[in-house]
């Protein structure tokens, strides 16, 4: 089987939006609680996300890496994997911390 390395980059980067996309839902849909409750739930599901889309991310790659038959691929694949979830990773952040600030006044405003 002939599987790209940038194939490990598409996938963590595709859970890594679809993963912020449903943060972000979820965000809207927690209900405004008075003493704050609510703001810690926002950030507590914004991270649950973060893990949910690393870990995903990484596991549908090895996966994708088992079917890899020559070592040498299956090795370079494996890396391109590990990099990947970092990439993932740091993009979720990032884009995290952008729509945060960005939204200060919505409840996005409470990831950051």
């Amino acid at each position: 089987m002939g599987t790209s390395s940038s194939v490990a980059y598409v996938w963590a980067i595709v859970f890594c939006l679809v993963f912020l996309l449903i943060a972000a839902i979820v965000a809207f849909l927690i209900p405004n609680k008075p003493g704050g409750k609510d703001i810690g739930q926002r950030k507590m599901w914004f991270w649950i996300f973060f893990v949910l889309s690393v870990a995903l991310g990484f596991c549908i790659n090895f996966f994708i890496a088992n079917g890899i038959v020559i070592p040498t691929r299956h090795a370079d694949y494996m890396t391109a994997s590990g990099y990947a979830a970092g990439i993932g990773a740091l993009i979720y952040i990032v884009l995290g911390i952008v729509i945060s600030k960005g939204m200060k006044h919505s409840k996005l405003g409470d990831w950051f």
